[in-house]
Parts: C-alpha cells; sequence; structure tokens
C-alpha cells in the first residue's frame, strides 16, 4: 500500500511540475487580430516566459495598451498585466494550465479578476476576461483570428 500511494503521490507531483511550464502555452504564440480594432502579439516561450502585448486603435488612435508576461513564481505560474489603465500591474495566478487553455485569477482585483485563453477549432484563440462588476457577473470576450506579424 505504501509504494501505491508513493506512486500516486509521484504522479501528482510530476502533473504539478508540468503544470507550471510554459511551453504548454505555445498555442497563444504568434499575432491575433481581435474585434473593435484590438490585435495581440504573444512571443513563443523561450526562457521559461511567455511575453505579450495588445492594442486597440480606434480611428487611428491608440486608445488601450498592455504588456503581458507568464513565467513562474511561487511554485505556480502568473500572469502580470501591465495597461493604460494600471500602469503599475496585477499578477494573477493561473488555476489551469493545458496545451489548449489557460486560465489566471486574482479574486482581489476589481474587474476583471479571471483571464483565460483557449486554443479554439480552426485555429483561433478566445480571450476572456470575466468576473464581478459593481457586484454584477460581467464578461468580454475576445475572439482572435490569427494574421500574418509584420
Amino acid at each position: 500500500m505504501r509504494i501505491r500511494v508513493a506512486g500516486w503521490w509521484l504522479v501528482l507531483v510530476l502533473g504539478c511540475a508540468r503544470a507550471q511550464d510554459v511551453s504548454q502555452l505555445s498555442f497563444m504564440s504568434g499575432c491575433w487580430q481581435g474585434p473593435g480594432g484590438t490585435e495581440e502579439q504573444w512571443m513563443r516561450p523561450l526562457g521559461g516566459t511567455l511575453f505579450g502585448m495588445a492594442r486597440t486603435v480606434v480611428n487611428g488612435k491608440t486608445v488601450f495598451w498592455e504588456f503581458l508576461q507568464i513565467k513562474p513564481q511561487d511554485g505556480g505560474l502568473v500572469l502580470f498585466v501591465q495597461h493604460s489603465r494600471n500602469p503599475q500591474g496585477v499578477v494573477f495566478r493561473a488555476t489551469r494550465i493545458s496545451e489548449t487553455e489557460a486560465v489566471f485569477e486574482n479574486p482581489d482585483h476589481d474587474f476583471p479578476q479571471r483571464i483565460l485563453y483557449r486554443k479554439q477549432p480552426g485555429g483561433g484563440l478566445l480571450g476572456r476576461i470575466d468576473g464581478q462588476e459593481k457586484g454584477k457577473p460581467k464578461a468580454v470576450d475576445f475572439p482572435f483570428t490569427r494574421v500574418k506579424c509584420d
């Protein structure tokens, strides 16, 4: 019985170690065009990190920008988000990582409390932010289409 328990413990430990590998998120790398003039670009996973940036351009003017970093921290992966409305940045902790999905959460953040990226059939990428805003549920989807990086 001890060997079986130790075996399950080893599987659990190896599973957790794998979940902290940013290379699983390679489905996010590339250039993406979204709704309302939003574009996002993610570098390929390298050196234990994944870097991204986004902007929304309306009528020829950048109305929103964002810098993103996914990296190992405190035994898990975190997403650090710095944007035009919060240049100090905020950290979201990974709650689910796979080769088709990444979910990051920060229950103490005003909005969003959750950020999700999911690989879509046909090669697209869904970005989603959700949570509570002023006591009401809110969600915003960003369906991205892969585009050529210029």
